[in-house]
C-alpha cells in the first residue's frame, strides 16, 4: 500500500488475527481500521487461517512433570499430586532427583531453566489466542464492516439527495425567472378567470406576450378529493382543447407554464374543471374557475 499512513501497519493485520497484539498495539490497530478498509479486508481473509491454528497439531497427553510445571507457571501455585498413586505435598527436588523427574515417561529431559522454551511459549499464546479470541475479533470486524458498509450507503444517498436538492431548486429559479419575464414583458396580455359558484374564493389569469408563450397563475384552489385533478382547458368554438392540468399547493395556488398552440389565436375563452387524475380528452366535470375575453 501506497498510503504513507499505512506504513507503520504493514504486517500487523496478520498479528492482530491470531491475537499476538499488545493491549496497546491491538487498540491503537483499531483505531487504523476504522479508516481503512484495505487492512479490514486482510484481517478477514487472516481470520480462517488463525482459526485453524488451534486444529492443526494433533492432541497430545503431556507429561506429569511437564503438565505441573505448565499449571504452576499459570496459576502460581504447585498443583495437587495426580491420582496416579502420589500422595503428599510436591516438593523441591535437587541434584540427580531433579533431573530424574525432569524425564518424562519416553525417557526425554526437558529443558533446564524452570520452564518450557520460548518457541513453546510462542505457539501456545498464537494456539490460545486464536481459539479464545478469533472469534470475538470476527465478530467485531463483522460489526465494523457492517458500519462501514452503512456510512458509504448513508454517505450515497446524502449525496444524491443533495443533488436532487440543487438540480430543484436550479429548476424553480429557471421557472421563476421565466414567468417573470413573461408577467414583466411589455407585450404582456392577460386574461382574469373567475371562481364560480363551487369555488367563489377562487381566481386566476393567464398571462402571455408576443411568442404566446403564457403562465397561468390561479389561488383559493379548493383541495380535492383523491383521485381529482384540475384541468384547464382553452374554450374553442369548434371543441375545449385541454391546454394543462393542475395540482394546486396545499394553500390552493398553482403555477403552470403553457405551451400555446401555434393553431390557437388569443385571446379566447378559459376554464377549469375537476376531472378524473390523469385528465381527460374533454371536459366531463363541474367548472370552478371561467374567464372571456372582454367584448
Amino acid at each position: 500500500m501506497s498510503d504513507p499512513r499505512h506504513e507503520p501497519f504493514d504486517g500487523t493485520s496478520a498479528l492482530y488475527a491470531i491475537g499476538a497484539l499488545t493491549a496497546a498495539e491491538r487498540v491503537t490497530f483499531e483505531a487504523h481500521l476504522e479508516v481503512c478498509l484495505d487492512c479490514v479486508r486482510e484481517v478477514r481473509s487472516l481470520l480462517p487461517v488463525a482459526h485453524g491454528l488451534a486444529h492443526t497439531a494433533p492432541p497430545l497427553d503431556p507429561t506429569p512433570a511437564l503438565r505441573a510445571r505448565v499449571l504452576e507457571q499459570i496459576t502460581g501455585a504447585i498443583p495437587a499430586p495426580s491420582a496416579a498413586g502420589h500422595t503428599g505435598k510436591t516438593t523441591p527436588k535437587t541434584g540427580a532427583a531433579a533431573r530424574d523427574t525432569d524425564r518424562d515417561d519416553g525417557g526425554h529431559t526437558e529443558p533446564a531453566g524452570g520452564g518450557p522454551g520460548a518457541l513453546f511459549w510462542l505457539a501456545a499464546s498464537l494456539v490460545v489466542a486464536a481459539a479464545g479470541g478469533g472469534g470475538w475479533y470476527g465478530a467485531a470486524l463483522d460489526r465494523r464492516i457492517v458500519d462501514l458498509q452503512g456510512n458509504v450507503t448513508q454517505a450515497t444517498e446524502e449525496t444524491l439527495r443533495l443533488r436532487l436538492d440543487a438540480a430543484e431548486a436550479r429548476a424553480a429559479a429557471a421557472e421563476r425567472d421565466a414567468v417573470l419575464a413573461i408577467v414583466t414583458g411589455a407585450s404582456a396580455q392577460q386574461l382574469t378567470l373567475v371562481g364560480q359558484p363551487l369555488a367563489p374564493r377562487a381566481s386566476a389569469r393567464a398571462v402571455w406576450n408576443d411568442a404566446t408563450d403564457m403562465v397561468f397563475l390561479a389561488s383559493g384552489l379548493p383541495p380535492l378529493p383523491a383521485g381529482d385533478v384540475y384541468q384547464l382547458w382553452f374554450v374553442l368554438p369548434n371543441a375545449p382543447v385541454s391546454a394543462a392540468l393542475l395540482n394546486p399547493n396545499d394553500d390552493g395556488s398553482a403555477t403552470v407554464i403553457i405551451d400555446v398552440p401555434d393553431t390557437l389565436s388569443l385571446p379566447t375563452t378559459m376554464a377549469i374543471t375537476v376531472e378524473p387524475a390523469g385528465g381527460v380528452p374533454a371536459p366531463t366535470g363541474d367548472v370552478y374557475l371561467l374567464g372571456q375575453p372582454a367584448g
